[in-house]
């Protein structure tokens, strides 16, 4: 803009100093040189207000949302299973089962893993006295070329502590990850008659590790694999006997394992 400007000033004098037999030819020179700054200049305005709108419309005065759906672990440990401190080959002595299991080391992971079965249900042999408001948490490695080398694994809550087959059919609600499908889960619950399915990428999964995390408060239900959440809902509808149970897959191909570990349980110190 200041050279344009500049040359304007320099033209005016020039057409002022020249002769009058000359003055014709700089007057059309002259009404050139502010049409084309005429348009320099609108030219320049127009670009100034497409950045203007652009800088509103860029997201940096755009309402930040914050997502407080984050898994919060309680404070205070209720129970936890320590793997560690059990020879190899053995059935943890804390947990029952519908058929068997294993400790385990394995490699890439620290730690005692229990090697489940294939068709197992597993619940602890204490009853909990479970608060309100408590959390559950454990970890799952599948030890596999894919991870749909597998079928479903099941975990939840029952209303009864006992073991009479694969999957209770006391149980109140459930949720499965359907490793066959290698993207999908299910939540369902018996009291409320809800079935809940959704989408969520297990195939990565093989020969790695995932943290499964459940909030529960009264009736809601959070639930957790890894930092993402698939079920905030209404899960026990009243139903306050609760057990936890988790199933292996009904089926395993070539030679696929699941590895079950890190399982407490905790609430929180208010509510302790």
């Amino acid at each position: 803009m200041k050279s344009i400007y500049s040359f304007l000033i320099v033209t005016i004098l020039m057409l002022l100093s020249a002769p009058s037999s000359e003055a014709q030819i700089f007057d059309k020179i002259k009404s050139k040189i502010e049409d084309e700054a005429e348009k320099a200049v609108d030219k320049q305005l127009n670009k100034n207000s497409k950045t203007e709108k652009a800088d509103k419309s860029s997201g940096s005065n755009r309402i930040q949302i914050e997502d407080n759906g984050e898994f919060t672990a309680g404070d205070s440990l209720v129970y936890a299973t320590n793997f560690d401190r059990m020879a190899n080959g053995s059935m943890p002595n804390q947990w029952k089962s519908t058929g068997s299991g294993s400790i385990v080391k394995i490699s890439r992971f620290s730690g005692k893993w229990l090697n489940m079965s294939e068709r197992t249900s597993y619940k602890l042999k204490q009853n909990i006295a479970y608060p309100d408001r408590f959390t559950v948490e454990f970890d799952l490695i599948i030890a596999a070329d894919k991870v749909n080398d597998l079928s479903s694994l099941f975990f939840g809550f029952t209303k009864d502590n006992s073991l009479s087959r694969w999957i209770s059919s006391s149980n109140i609600w459930h949720a499965g990850l359907e490793y066959m499908n290698s993207k999908d889960f299910v939540v369902s619950s018996r009291v409320r008659d809800l079935y809940r399915t959704g989408g969520f990428d297990l195939g990565i999964y093989a020969n790695q590790k995932m943290h499964v995390a459940i909030a529960v408060d009264g009736d809601r239900v959070k639930i957790y694999l890894d930092e993402t959440k698939i079920a905030d809902t209404d899960l026990f509808r009243g139903q306050k006997f609760k057990h936890f149970f988790i199933s292996s897959p009904l089926r395993s191909d070539s030679g696929a394992s699941v590895l079950f570990g890190n399982f407490r349980i905790d609430t929180f110190k208010e509510d302790f």
